[in-house]
């Protein structure tokens, strides 16, 4: 699985290189770019190792119930 994520990765990245060249912004859209390809990497491979990050509803919870908590 984890090749499968890497070699996916790998293409679509092969296909957006020409059109991230070609930009005339090309060092801002390349580090934004890179950015969100290394985020929803992280997430799918923590997913793929049964690791998955919470929800945000459930770390809001936590912060929530740490700060009330501490109120009490």
């Amino acid at each position: 699985m984890v090749l499968g994520l890497i070699a996916g990765f790998i293409i679509a990245i092969f296909i957006d290189l020409l059109e991230l060249l070609r930009s005339d912004d090309k060092p801002k859209i390349i580090i934004i770019y890179s950015l969100l390809i290394i985020i929803a990497f992280t997430t799918s491979l923590l997913q793929i190792i049964d690791k998955a990050p919470p929800s945000p509803a459930v770390f809001i919870t936590k912060i929530v119930e740490s700060i009330v908590g501490g109120i009490k």
